[in-house]
């Protein structure tokens, strides 16, 4: 008997050991505010005058795994007047889904006592009076339907519509792959120089990415002179990040290949297809991340 309780004991011992263990993990690395992912992409806007809208933007966000609180509206900083549509699934299929809608439920996985939402953007961009133009959205105060709020840096959305600049290169073919390498090669309709290959995201993806015209670095093909008929060849490789941060940003890219003909006249070349997404989440992936972050 006495030996019976003793491992009674003990058992219980274990189980409260293991209660104070959990209530206290739970307490320490709860999270304050949802972390949201940092993104530093470009997406353009369709030259269609009639749809003024970007819709593929997704933005993921971690939070505890009690917290049932639901976006209901994002507004940016720096275009306070533009309209942002929010939706925890797709747009487009079935319609729209708003939040007071019983039967939209939020898509999330699962990682422990945390969870990742996805939340999927329409921005209506018509109250933008300029045929053209680029607007840089960073910063975004975030309302849920406690009507509690956040402020977020969500690192760098940049939007632009823009005409065709490049008259004098014909698109050839390309291609891309999951590796992250891509190709572009174009015909050169006449001679030109090239200048130089900017974005305003270039430095924030530097440690990540390789760009070349042919063989040449592109920081280095100023000056270079391409004849009519000459097969302008474009390669890009973007390489996995290996710290925890930059894994789970998304990234996005659209360089412009600027050059001039021989009467001085500049164009610009898009460049497509240099992107990443986050894909390999895990617990331990999670918990690195937000201590890098310094939400934990």
């Amino acid at each position: 008997m006495e030996l019976n309780r003793k491992i009674l004991r003990f058992g219980l011992f274990l189980i409260v050991l293991s209660l104070i263990f959990t209530v206290g993990f739970v307490i320490i690395y709860r999270l304050d505010n949802p972390v949201f992912l940092k993104m530093y992409v470009e997406e353009y806007v369709s030259s269609n005058k009639n749809y003024n809208m970007v819709d593929r933007i997704e933005l993921k966000y971690i939070t505890n795994l009690s917290d049932d609180r639901k976006v209901t509206d994002i507004y940016f900083e720096e275009e306070p007047n533009i309209e942002v549509l929010v939706s925890h699934q797709p747009f487009g299929g079935g319609g729209f889904s708003f939040f007071d809608n019983s039967n939209n439920n939020q898509r999330e996985d699962i990682y422990g006592r945390y969870v990742l939402r996805t939340l999927y953007l329409k921005i209506d961009l018509n109250n933008i009076d300029r045929e053209n133009y680029e607007i840089e959205l960073n910063n975004a105060h975030i309302e849920f339907n406690d009507r509690s709020t956040i402020d977020v840096d969500l690192g760098r959305i940049i939007i632009y519509r823009d005409e065709r600049r490049s008259n004098n290169i014909t698109s050839i073919s390309s291609s891309s792959s999951s590796d992250g390498t891509s190709s572009f090669h174009g015909n050169v309709e006449k001679d030109i120089e090239l200048l130089d290959i900017r974005s305003p995201l270039l430095e924030d993806l530097k440690d990540y990415l390789d760009i070349s015209i042919g063989d040449i670095d592109y920081r280095e093909i100023s000056g270079i002179k391409c004849k009519q008929n000459q097969t302008l060849s474009i390669y890009t490789k973007f390489k996995t990040p290996e710290n925890i941060l930059g894994r789970y940003t998304f990234y996005d890219i659209k360089p412009k290949l600027y050059y001039q003909d021989k009467n001085g006249e500049k164009a610009y070349e898009r460049i497509y297809n240099i992107d990443y997404t986050p894909y390999d989440f895990d617990l331990k992936g999670i918990f690195n991340y937000l201590r890098a972050r310094g939400a934990i």
